[in-house]
């Protein structure tokens, strides 16, 4: 496998560094894939004053997930766009917004969301039609235009042909966001705030913010609005009467807003609003639009799989066109194998840190001191042959139907009680869209794009992983 860094690629395994790394997160997984090979599983280096702990061992790392909460400075640079939301928050932040926000994540509204999700992937079937038998197309931009809809939606709860029709402007904003914050956060000269400032890229960042502001800061008013006008006329269980008709759901908005005020009589701010509500953008379209893309992507390579996950949609689904629910998802159990399979290799977040405040001993015996940060490769955790045999780097689903998935070797959504909320979400949202173009589409490997001598993918970072072809594939019409 590689990660491509300024044109170059740099081997990822578990071999030595060789030379300095431009990009950063690349040299930090490099760096943690040597840990196994320590008495301790670990690799510490100093960078000026700062401790830094180096790991890819699941049981360590599940030791340093539930003990230690608060998360390294590095996040800091989220702070200008993201401000105080809660995946980024220092811990006395982060723990009452994190009562407020999982409730809305309760399965009972989850499930509902099965609508907006089947909804937006028929648009990606639709428009995926006029690229059959048009060669290669990177699927990631019509799956992460997929993605931030649906979420949008489920946010605001607007219901209408939004994926067709979508102001682009706010989308664009978004997208640059992204990578400015990426930029910053990947570079150590660029970590200075009063340097940072004066350069033309933090004006740029901060327009691009603006526009995101807007769009938000609009969405709610019009939605606190509704429901203030609700709670006028509700007392008889009546509805306001508009144009638009009431979604089929309750939208996490509406959500935060009411579960807020069990903590605080005057519930979140705008501001506090505003954060909860960009990181649940963050969060539910960039990571599961790659999570997607990566499942996309390796079951062109693999021809066996997709007819073994077509097979099992026809099983359960039929060629009704009778809604998608939650429930017959679920029972997609292959289905749901493979997608987290793609998670297991390729993981869209590959490394994420945990900061100690006091000291922490680990199994393996290893006290980590107070002060230290803790850099844990994901990607290694899930790769570790401790944990998933000599076959680890093998796409192979039947891992997790066998019943022998390791306790502390897949944690594509965290450990302990900063683990992604989202998960169920996140899920649901992968395989309605998948299954959608499953039934219409056969998956097929693009033509022309160089892969690794053992057939590994060559990945970049951008903000999170990501395939360096755009997650070049080719679809065909299926038979009817």
């Amino acid at each position: 496998m590689y990660f491509i860094v300024k044109k170059k690629k740099l081997t990822l395994g578990q071999n030595s560094i060789k030379n300095f790394f431009p990009d950063i997160v690349t040299a930090l997984i490099q760096l943690a894939f040597q840990a196994n090979k320590r008495k301790h599983k670990a690799v510490s280096i100093w960078l000026g004053p700062k401790l830094y702990v180096f790991m890819s061992d699941g049981d360590q790392v599940n030791t340093v997930l539930r003990t230690a909460l608060d998360k390294h400075f590095i996040y800091k640079f989220m702070k200008p766009v993201i401000g105080n939301g809660s995946v980024f928050a220092p811990v006395n932040i982060w723990h009452p917004r994190r009562k407020i926000l999982t409730p809305s994540f309760a399965p009972r509204y989850v499930n509902n969301f099965v609508s907006v999700f089947e909804a937006h992937s028929k648009i990606v079937a639709d428009q995926l039609e006029s690229k059959v038998g048009r060669g290669n197309i990177g699927c990631f931009d019509y799956i992460v235009s997929y993605a931030l809809i649906s979420i949008c939606e489920t946010i605001f709860g607007e219901t209408s042909d939004t994926q067709r029709t979508f102001d682009r402007t706010f989308f664009n904003a978004f997208s640059q966001c992204l990578k400015y914050l990426t930029d910053r956060m990947t570079k150590p000269w660029l970590h200075i705030d009063a340097i940072y400032k004066l350069l033309p890229m933090h004006a740029r960042l901060m327009k691009y913010a603006n526009i995101v502001y807007q769009y938000i800061d609009n969405m709610i008013y019009a939605k606190q609005e509704l429901l203030t006008k609700n709670d006028t006329i509700g007392k008889a269980d009546e509805r306001i009467k508009t144009d638009k008709p009431k979604p089929p759901f309750n939208s996490f908005l509406e959500l935060m807003v009411k579960n807020s005020k069990i903590y605080n009589e005057k519930g979140y701010t705008l501001k506090e609003l505003r954060e909860e509500i960009i990181v649940l953008a963050v969060a539910g379209s960039d990571t599961s639009a790659a999570g997607t893309s990566f499942t996309m992507l390796l079951l062109a390579q693999h021809p066996d799989i997709q007819d073994k996950v077509y097979k099992e949609i026809q099983e359960i689904l039929g060629d009704s066109d009778k809604p998608l629910e939650a429930k017959d998802l679920i029972k997609l159990t292959y289905t749901t194998a493979v997608i987290k399979e793609s998670l297991r290799l390729y993981p869209p977040a590959p490394v994420i840190t945990r900061h100690c405040h006091k000291d922490l001993e680990l199994p393996s015996g290893l006290v980590l001191p107070a002060g230290c940060d803790v850099i844990i490769n994901i990607l290694g955790v899930q790769r570790n042959p401790d944990y998933w045999g000599e076959d680890a780097n093998e796409f192979k689903p039947e891992r997790f139907i066998s019943g022998h998935v390791p306790p502390n070797g897949f944690i594509a959504f965290s450990q302990g009680a900063r683990n992604c909320v989202g998960q169920q979400y996140a899920m649901l949202s992968m395989t309605t869209v998948l299954v959608t173009v499953l039934r219409r589409y056969r998956l097929k490997p693009a033509t022309n794009v160089r892969r690794t001598k053992d057939n590994q993918l060559r990945l970049t970072y951008q903000m999170l992983t990501k395939e360096v072809n755009d997650f070049a594939i080719q679809v065909e019409r299926r038979e009817q």
